[in-house]
């Protein structure tokens, strides 16, 4: 099955939504896809960030439109299309930021389709929070939250982001993980998936379906293959 089929069914049904995207490890190529998957099958689709993302010009977002400003409330959604929206950062070339709240609730209200970057990992697989993130809009209507399964079996401080701890990334710290308050679920909606991305060059060395998973789909996957691997579960 297809990752953003898979996706699909499990937080969209078909229906309009907005799509929070938290984590490490694939988050930007994760809402590039799904972004160029929607408008395919015909929705007017907005992608975007609330914290911070890579600049367009260092990034393929297959975007059909890049607005870089608030000029995008001029703009009339069209069906099949993707745009991409941040602003411009002066400070950062590499990266630009969130538009402000009540910009994108406007915006969500004429798109079918929004999906926000809303974490920041520094390029590392997995992510421990911190009081201010992940930033999920309040009319968010989903969340996906990434881990890079690359992770796995490499030491914590070198591959989790907030974490500088010195032991391993196994099955007893992906136990505390993928249910701690500031672990994998935070920003939680109650409409959640969790992708556990790199399935298609990693491979543990126990079976993620026997650790505690949280109330929601999950799945093994390659955000590069467009491809599930595995479903762990599923909440439908």
């Amino acid at each position: 099955m297809k990752l953003t089929e898979w996706i699909n069914k499990n937080l969209l049904g078909g229906k309009k939504g907005f799509i929070s995207i938290t984590g490490g490890g694939g988050k930007t190529s994760l809402m590039s896809l799904l972004g160029r998957y929607f408008a395919d099958c015909g929705l007017s689709v907005l992608i975007t960030t609330t914290t911070k993302v890579a600049s367009p010009r260092l990034h393929d977002y297959r975007a059909d439109m890049i607005f870089e400003n608030e000029s995008i409330l001029g703009h009339a959604p069209e069906k099949g299309k993707l745009v991409f929206y941040a602003e411009h950062n002066v400070l950062d070339m590499k990266k630009w930021v969130s538009p402000r709240e009540e910009v994108l609730s406007v915006l969500a209200s004429k798109y079918d389709v929004v999906i926000a970057e809303a974490d920041g990992s520094r390029g590392l697989p997995l992510k421990v929070h911190t009081d201010r993130d992940p930033v999920i809009h309040p009319l968010t209507t989903a969340v996906i939250a990434v881990m890079g399964m690359w992770g796995i079996g490499d030491k914590i401080y070198s591959s989790v982001f907030g974490d500088g701890r010195d032991g391993l990334i196994d099955s007893k710290y992906l136990s505390w993980y993928i249910n701690a308050e500031q672990g994998l679920p935070k920003g939680f909606c109650g409409n959640d998936a969790i992708v556990l991305n790199g399935a298609d060059a990693a491979e543990p060395a126990f079976p993620l379906s026997s650790l505690p998973w949280p109330e929601c789909s999950v799945c093994t996957a390659s955000v590069r293959e467009n491809a599930v691997y595995s479903v762990i579960q599923e909440k439908i």
